[in-house]
């Protein structure tokens, strides 16, 4: 039986987790799902087949949930669906409770589900796959990713997104997992493209919603988006990864569904800096990475005009107008 671990029981994890009872539900395939959760009341709400962070979310079937780590021991495939920030606690939870693992199994696949930029022990800004690769060096990788509305997902409604690992036999055991499910899920070997279109995506959201409630107009969001794309592809091709995964469901595909409205926290978060009101409460990926890529971009040595413009707004106390002012006075290039 496939042992499967679902880190975090947000919405996302949630999410995650439900797909994977469907695929196991319509397919013969035996599997055992968990999630990890941190609070008792989580275990408890998924027990009851609902997500505390989706309350309403149609009732999705009981999913199994414990608060107890020691679900990792024997885990073959284990989704780490938290907030970034949270990511290097989680690689170092894996670490430990895998350690002792019988040396006639393998490591479990270790796959990747937030997006955002996460940080080393030095401070320096790196992409969850790096992060993961230096913490967990033993642990089979993958990156799981695309458009993808948690709780139309949660809710059992299809959706089309992607797994990437340097790994063929990775990528497969991942599709497996999800055979069956409401999940049709595409393989890709440009872990690094993936994580890095996820990440950006979020930031370049803010930014359009930040157009949106402004008031600048349908014009302006769509040079935000082409333009952002632009910046997507660019650094990707520093950072070595594929074009073609830029122009696939883990950029224009994510950028796409982000960007369409207050659904996404990342509009909603820009939408309300445009109208100069308090961001809302629920996290918005975005505003926390900003900081991290616009650093990462710098150390690349590598021009992000939208990044930066967000990072100004969200982190440096800029006025939106200023910040508008600032990108319309810089001299138009080739496209």
């Amino acid at each position: 039986m496939n042992r499967i671990v679902v880190i975090g029981a947000g919405s996302w994890g949630a999410a995650i987790a439900s797909a994977l009872m469907r695929a196991t539900h319509k397919t013969s395939n035996p599997q055992k799902i968990i999630v990890l959760a941190r609070r008792q009341e989580s275990v408890d709400s998924l027990a009851l087949g609902h997500c505390l962070h989706l309350p309403d979310t149609t009732l999705a079937m009981p999913i199994a949930a414990t608060t107890d780590p020691a679900c990792i021991d024997d885990a073959d495939l284990v989704f780490v669906a938290v907030p970034v920030v949270a990511n290097e606690a989680s690689f170092l939870m894996i670490r430990d409770r895998q350690k002792d693992r019988h040396t006639d199994r393998k490591p479990a696949t270790i796959v990747l589900c937030a997006k955002g930029i996460g940080k080393a022990a030095d401070g320096r800004a790196m992409l969850l796959t790096e992060l993961a690769a230096d913490l967990l060096p033993s642990q089979p990788l993958a990156v799981f990713s695309g458009p993808s509305f948690a709780d139309e997902v949660f809710a059992g409604l299809p959706a089309a997104l992607v797994t990437a690992s340097l790994d063929l036999s990775v990528v497969n055991e991942i599709q497996n997992a999800f055979d069956g499910s409401n999940l049709r899920l595409y393989s890709n070997d440009d872990p690094v493209g993936v994580a890095l279109a996820g990440a950006m995506k979020n930031v370049i959201a803010i930014a359009a919603g930040c157009a949106v409630g402004a008031g600048f107009g349908d014009n302006a969001k769509a040079a935000i988006l082409t333009r952002g794309l632009a910046e997507i592809a660019r650094f990707a091709t520093l950072m070595e990864a594929k074009p073609d995964t830029i122009f696939g469901l883990a950029g224009v595909g994510d950028l796409a569904l982000t960007c369409a409205g207050p659904h996404s926290r990342n509009m909603a978060f820009g939408i309300a800096l445009g109208r100069g009101e308090a961001p809302p409460a629920k996290l918005a990926e975005g505003s926390q990475t900003v900081s991290q890529l616009a650093g990462l971009a710098k150390s690349k040595n590598i021009d992000l005009p939208i990044t930066n413009a967000v990072n100004k707004l969200v982190n440096h106390n800029w006025d939106l107008h200023e910040v508008v002012a600032s990108l319309l006075a810089r001299r138009a290039g080739a496209e």
